[in-house]
């Protein structure tokens, strides 16, 4: 029997008018409130927002602490909580948040209801996030249940290790959104990363970027957006290109990936396949620390090292 979901992804612009602050914000969150409204016109059972999208071309110089909002409760919150509840639809908003007097980068999670599900803290941050805006990283990987199925969330920084999104999907995750702001090391670069998350986990991966206005150009170095559903066979199901706007694609959650041939004799399902051919007794090597370059020279990140290196 087919398990039916509409993914809707929200790409905000990259440019914001120019104006005051707190105009900036305003102007964010009304974007996302009529992104958020197309997604429930096309019948979407849950949408996601870029990275930090409420605080988009606000001035990130002097008072830090005003980019970010308590959780639960602040304006973001409290905005993206009534239109989950107003429009029926699951909601993925990621924000600059203080939750119990710690800042995080948070991407919160609403149900159709309104109702606050419970938020992933980004795990892998920046230096700027980390040591200019005294971000503290998170250190779980939470799944989400929602009434139509199970998802994980990574943000930006964290594409680039695959610990993570292993994790989720052990721990069940179906579809892994990855709300993010990057332009990454080109789009070559960029694809290979994120389709082979979704293609080595046997899970959908839905990137969530800025984007550019129908009538501006794209250059090098800027958002590449490409908002977008990805299979679990790597192909794009849905992809907003450079372009800001909404997108949504309808997935079958119960479609197992059919292979053949790749480990087994004859046909199978590879994400059962995938798991069952697993080693993890031969995997502990993965929680070292492993080496980081320090002058150019590849250098072995002893304990003591490695918790000076932390610091």
């Amino acid at each position: 029997m087919a398990r039916t979901v509409r993914i809707a992804v929200c790409s905000t612009p990259v440019r914001v008018p120019d104006g005051a602050d707190d105009e900036k914000r305003a102007y964010n969150l009304g974007v996302a409130e009529d992104l958020l409204a197309q997604a429930a016109a096309s019948r979407a059972d849950v949408a996601c927002l870029p990275e930090v999208f409420h605080v988009r071309g606000v001035n990130r110089t002097g008072n830090v602490a005003a980019l970010f909002e308590d959780v639960p409760g602040g304006p973001t919150f409290t905005r993206m909580s009534q239109l989950a509840q107003r429009f029926g639809m699951n909601v993925i908003a990621p924000i600059l948040a203080v939750e119990k007097g710690e800042r995080r980068n948070l991407a919160m999670v609403f149900d159709r209801t309104g109702a606050y599900v419970g938020g992933y803290q980004k795990v892998h941050l920046t230096d700027t996030e980390r040591y200019e805006w005294n971000i503290v990283p998170g250190s779980d990987w939470p799944v989400f249940e929602l009434d139509f199925g199970t998802i994980g969330i990574t943000i930006c920084y964290d594409v680039n290790f695959p610990e993570g999104f292993r994790i989720l999907a052990l721990e069940g995750a179906e579809i892994i959104f990855h709300p993010t702001v990057y332009s990454m090391y080109g789009e070559v670069g960029w694809e290979a990363v994120i389709t082979s998350r979704a293609i080595d986990n046997c899970v959908y991966v839905c990137p969530v970027n800025n984007g550019i206005a129908d009538d501006a150009p794209w250059m090098p170095g800027m958002c590449l957006n490409r908002s977008s559903v990805i299979g679990p066979d790597g192909l794009f199901l849905a992809d907003l290109g450079r372009y800001w706007g909404t997108a949504v694609a309808e997935i079958d959650l119960d479609r197992p990936r059919m292979v053949r041939g790749m480990g087994v004799s004859g046909e199978a399902n590879f994400r059962e396949q995938m798991w069952t051919h697993r080693r993890p007794e031969t995997y502990g090597k993965l929680t070292d620390h492993g080496y980081w370059a320090t002058n150019g020279q590849p250098r072995r990140a002893d304990a003591a090292v490695s918790a000076t290196h932390e610091e």
